[in-house]
């Protein structure tokens, strides 16, 4: 935990970012934030960054009257707009620190506007004050706010949610339901959110306002009547649709760490085995002999190495026990939130690691000065450390802001970590080469 009394560039976000990624995920879904107007373009402009992608999101615009009198009257209003400027099948409502600050009840001012409008769109509310966690809990908020607000029991049914609660990208997400659709049982499972489509969507003459894709919202109704839940990601915070099921409609859950690196993709095939009933696909198990291949040609490099591993807690944890497969040593890790849980699973794979947490990159850079780091592996957002310090840069996970391709990054599963392993050792062989020339 830091001990310092003020933060200096942190390594996270804020909650309402979080919580657009996981709206964004649900068909139609708008997000509003419930706030100031700077808020909703500045998180516009962080997110269509790093996707490379439109990123709309609705505000209520707060200003000193609504500031003063309270922001009834432009929450009000801004669905209103909303719903005539871009006709959306759901809308998440997000607050801000302003929103939160000054007191306002939203989920009353929406059952006011409910009412006053007589509207049966499904409006979700979430809070999210940046100043209460970052934006994986956000996202972990707004998650089980869908389920809260959509999720209702009819009669019990036969397939399995399967619910990513942890941030990754829609290359990871058209993985999992790749990988679904190969075993055959991909109409078998309710995946929870989808951005496989609606942060990365193709290009097409005249795109609709609202980008097609993610979980349709009668899936997202019927994770009530699903005979259980798998989640993967998402273990280090303290909200969880998967534990929302579980409480308020008996769908039993199981909790996964992400499929990141060999034995954590293991783990997650053959829970997946154990479900479906039928072996892994021939095509999986050949990208598992592929990895192992890989770890092999890689190992002299990758021997020894020093990493120092940032970023989201479920992304840092996968990461960290992947280079210790590699026979790399994870000299330092750290992530914006605080868990001591997170602290917990580090210290079961690397006894030595200096572990940050609620780091900010003041911190993470003094611990990279005095660990004797070979190789750094985070967002882009450590980009100045690698500069100053002559380390190179792995560039993983959310924000990517200096180069493209973020959101066709796959991090999870066997081609994922083989496409890593590939990733690391060039990095190093590129510092390597640039060291001999300069000699």
């Amino acid at each position: 935990m830091s001990e310092s009394y003020s933060t200096i560039n942190p390594c996270n976000m804020c909650m309402p970012m979080g919580s657009v990624l996981a709206f964004r995920g649900i068909e139609g879904c708008m997000p509003l934030f419930h706030g100031s107007q700077g808020c909703a373009t500045y998180m516009r402009l962080y997110l269509a960054h790093h996707f490379r992608e439109p990123v709309d999101i609705a505000s209520s615009a707060l200003s000193e009257k609504g500031t003063v009198y309270g922001g009834s009257a432009n929450l009000k209003m801004g669905l209103k707009n909303l719903i005539t400027g871009y006709s959306p099948r759901a809308i998440g409502v997000a607050t801000t620190c302003l929103a939160e600050t000054i007191g306002d009840d939203i989920v009353q001012i929406i059952k006011e506007f409910r009412a006053e409008e007589e509207s049966s769109l499904p409006i979700i509310p979430v809070s999210t004050p940046s100043y209460s966690a970052s934006h994986e809990e956000g996202y972990a908020r707004a998650l089980q706010a869908i389920v809260q607000t959509l999720a209702r029991r009819t009669e019990p049914g036969s397939r399995t949610n399967l619910i990513i609660g942890s941030v990754v990208s829609p290359a990871d997400v058209r993985y999992l339901k790749d990988m679904l659709t190969d075993w055959g049982f991909a109409n078998e499972f309710i995946l929870l959110p989808d951005i496989s489509e609606t942060l990365d969507a193709p290009r097409v003459e005249n795109p609709p306002r609202i980008t097609e894709g993610g979980t349709p919202l009668e899936d997202v109704v019927d994770t009530a009547n699903s005979c259980r839940t798998l989640t993967v990601g998402g273990q280090f915070q303290s909200n969880s649709a998967g534990e929302y099921l579980e409480r308020e409609f008996g769908v039993p859950q199981t909790a996964l760490p992400l499929p990141i690196g060999l034995k954590d993709t293991d783990l997650f095939v053959s829970m997946l085995e154990d479900l479906i009933g039928i072996a892994l696909p021939g095509k999986y198990e050949a990208q598992r002999g592929r990895l192992l291949d890989t770890l092999a040609d890689v190992h002299k490099y990758l021997a020894g190495v020093r990493v120092a591993v940032y970023g989201d807690s479920d992304i840092a944890l996968g990461l960290t026990r992947f280079l210790c497969e590699a026979g790399a040593i994870p000299a330092v890790v750290a992530t914006g939130s605080s868990s001591t849980r997170f602290e917990a699973e580090i210290r079961a794979v690397s006894e030595d690691a200096r572990i940050l947490l609620g780091a900010d990159f003041s911190q993470i850079h003094d611990q990279i000065r005095k660990a004797r780091i070979d190789l750094m592996l985070g967002t882009s957002n450590g980009r100045q450390i690698s500069r100053k310090e002559g380390i190179p840069l792995v560039r993983v996970g959310l924000p990517n802001h200096d180069r493209v391709g973020a959101a066709r990054q796959l991090l999870i599963g066997y081609e994922g970590a083989a496409m890593l392993a590939d990733a690391i050792t060039n990095a190093l062989l590129d510092e390597n080469s640039r060291r001999t020339d300069r000699q």
